[in-house]
């Protein structure tokens, strides 16, 4: 094989690989590190449970102002993505929903966040804290 072709062929190799890891955000080798707060008004307690593929959090409840964090590093191959399901009681109704709280290979923010992705649960869903703003945004509703 001749060097040329075998140098194309590297760089082609190379190419396919950069795409493979370039989720869409951007490259981070970085640790992550996910928070979720309970900012539910009337003190109401939260009820959640998050889990990866590869990892399960656990069920656990959060009183107002009560939050958990957990840190990862992205599988920027196969993607790195955490949902979790969320229960409150309000005014006599529960609200529940299952919301993804971070895709590397998904665009689920209005901004991105890079090393540390903040969430607020409130009455009315989640809001993303913005960290080139420094500002809560409202993101998914209920």
């Amino acid at each position: 094989m001749s060097p040329l072709i075998m140098m194309s062929n590297i760089l082609g190799f190379m190419l396919i690989i950069v795409a493979a890891l370039k989720p869409c955000y951007g490259l981070y080798l970085g640790r992550r590190h996910l928070y979720i707060r309970n900012d539910l008004e009337n003190h109401l307690p939260l009820k959640i449970h998050c889990w990866s593929k590869d990892n399960d959090l656990g069920l656990m409840t959060l009183n107002f102002t009560q939050e958990t964090s957990w840190s990862f590093k992205d599988n920027n191959i196969w993607g790195t993505k955490f949902e979790c399901d969320m229960e409150f009681q309000l005014e006599g109704q529960t609200k529940r929903g299952q919301v993804v709280v971070y895709n590397n290979k998904k665009k689920i923010r209005t901004r991105e966040c890079r090393k540390r992705c903040k969430w607020s649960v409130r009455k009315y869903g989640l809001y993303a804290f913005d960290e080139k703003d420094k500002k809560w945004d409202f993101e998914i509703p209920w």
